[in-house]
């Protein structure tokens, strides 16, 4: 595939269905002679063909597939001949008209991957007016593949079946927190199946199958299904008696909880209700790193700072969270990335015109000028665009990107953090340095993994909001310099061995055994991110 062919299709959100995963789908939602059958975004038509070879082996039915793009239409009607009647249309605005004659037994398919930025208003407007008429409300983060589960879930004939290849976004980000609530109020039984490898091709995204069907019927019971890759989906049989509910509020927990065994899950929720633990946000504020625009032109090595005359313009800094080695980042610290000529310097140039400011200042801007950087979208929106915003020094830095575990890092450097760093502030007095240490325990590491999310790299992200939820018991009588130089000399465990008997034993009061089970859980859903990087 060409670089321009691959960049359209990224725009248009068109990542097709591998085969395994359309015969399944076909398999699992078309059940009787006569079903009527839809695909919202058939694309060239694989999941089409695999649910026309369905309905011939159960004895024939009615099938309809949607597809904008008349190109990929033309394939998908070379596929399948005249077994199906497709339409080429937007369909949301063919869900609008047809919503009081369409109704199908199985609705299946794979929608388009499209962010809010990329969803064309044409299409967007028709999309989030069916939203609307659901009860959902969506915002500037919703992804076209949000409404297109919502219309197609309308569609559905009492006692249909909805089967979808959704992003796994559905399982833990906020902007699909009301679609999980939804799916669970409209269906009696839903299946979530995740695979351990990635299925897309050069495509860093993780996905889960969603297997929904039954009435209207309270709070869905719902199942999750972990297998090793799509070929698996061929030996796979789908178990009613599998099924299990548990006692969620769907619009504010995410669906990674299910990937908990029931006392695992019974545990984290016992103690969550039980300890009534001070959250991050109770003590500290979280917020972003400094957003540059262009960090090439604002994120400086000494070297280059010295060579532009720059020296009176610039901020200590840290740029990247491999940086921060310990709990503690101290001026010894910074001298050390200083030393070694890291990017550890941000651009400080004054809110003002640059034909006001100093001659070194004015040649480094024209050379980013130059460059084209004063274009770029964050750049070209502020007043004067080589001025960075909201630079200050926090009380510490917070992974915002997770490889092992989550970590606050007392800063005692006078450095700012871009934004590949959360900043924290202190609230009501507490040591940074107690936090730091508070904050490394299984317990809290197990929450990071249930609050934040991590996509097809493995890689766990927290949000400042996300953070902020996280329960943190507080003591004041660690050792935290110990912490910090068992954590620098590559032994975290050894560091959590000590926190977990202090904080969980000692201030907690929990039993070796629920300890254990937390360290497993954390290292439970730690390890199966982290897999899907190989």
């Amino acid at each position: 595939m060409t670089v321009a062919a691959a960049a359209a299709r990224k725009l248009r959100g068109g990542y097709y269905t591998p085969p395994p995963i359309a015969e399944f789908l076909a398999r699992w939602a078309v059940r009787a002679p006569g079903d009527r059958v839809l695909e919202p975004s058939c694309g060239d038509g694989e999941i089409l063909f695999a649910a026309k070879n369905r309905l011939s082996a159960v004895g024939g039915g009615k099938l309809i597939g949607v597809e904008f793009d008349a190109a990929e239409a033309r394939k998908a009607r070379a596929r399948v001949g005249r077994s199906a009647t497709i339409h080429v249309s937007d369909f949301f605005r063919l869900a609008e008209k047809k919503a009081a004659s369409w109704q199908f037994d199985a609705v299946i398919g794979n929608p388009p991957f499209i962010r809010y930025q990329f969803f064309p208003e044409e299409h967007r407007e028709p999309a989030f007016r069916i939203m609307a008429d659901q009860g959902l409300k969506p915002n500037r983060l919703t992804n076209a593949w949000v409404p297109f589960v919502a219309a197609s879930t309308r569609m559905l004939a009492p006692g249909g079946r909805l089967g979808f290849v959704i992003p796994a976004e559905l399982m833990q980000v906020s902007y699909a927190a009301q679609l999980r609530a939804y799916l669970a109020a409209q269906f009696a039984e839903i299946r979530l199946i995740t695979f351990r490898k990635l299925l897309f091709e050069g495509v860093q995204q993780e996905v889960v199958l969603v297997l929904a069907e039954g009435a209207r019927n309270g709070p869905a019971a719902i199942q999750l299904v972990e297998l090793d890759d799509a070929f698996d989906l061929a030996s796979f049989d789908v178990r009613p008696a599998a099924l299990a509910t548990a006692d969620m509020d769907h619009a504010t927990e995410k669906w990674t909880q299910y990937y908990l065994t029931p006392s695992e899950l019974e545990l984290v929720r016992s103690l969550r209700d039980r300890l009534d633990l001070p959250r991050l946000g109770d003590v500290a504020e979280v917020d972003v790193g400094v957003v540059t625009g262009r960090n090439e032109f604002f994120v400086l090595e000494p070297s280059s700072v010295r060579r532009h005359g720059l020296e009176a313009h610039t901020q200590k800094l840290v740029g990247r969270s491999a940086q921060l080695r310990g709990i503690m980042f101290s001026e010894a610290d910074w001298e050390g990335l200083a030393s070694a000529d890291a990017r550890c310097l941000l651009l400080t140039l004054e809110d003002a015109p640059a034909h006001t400011l100093s001659k070194a200042a004015r040649r480094y801007i024209s050379l980013g000028e130059a460059e084209g950087h004063h274009m770029g979208y964050k750049c070209r929106t502020r007043q004067n665009w080589h001025r960075v915003p909201s630079v200050w020094s926090p009380d510490a830095f917070l992974y915002r990107q997770i490889h092992d575990a989550p970590r606050l890092v007392v800063n005692h450097s006078g450095a700012t953090s871009t934004d590949t760093i959360h900043r924290v502030r202190m609230r009501n007095g507490l040591d940074p340095a107690d936090l730091s240490g508070s904050l490394f325990n299984s317990l809290t590491f197990a929450f990071s993994e249930l609050y934040g999310r991590s996509y097809g790299g493995g890689v766990l992200e927290l949000e400042p909001t996300e953070a902020e939820l996280l329960p943190v018991p507080i003591a004041t009588t660690l050792d935290v310099r110990e912490l910090d130089r068992l954590v620098r000399a590559g032994r975290p465990t050894d560091a959590l061995d000590l926190t977990d008997s202090a904080l969980l034993h000692g201030t907690l009061g929990l039993d070796h055994q629920d300890v254990a089970h937390l360290r497993t859980i954390w290292m439970k859903l730690r390890d199966r991110r982290l897999g899907r990087k190989k």
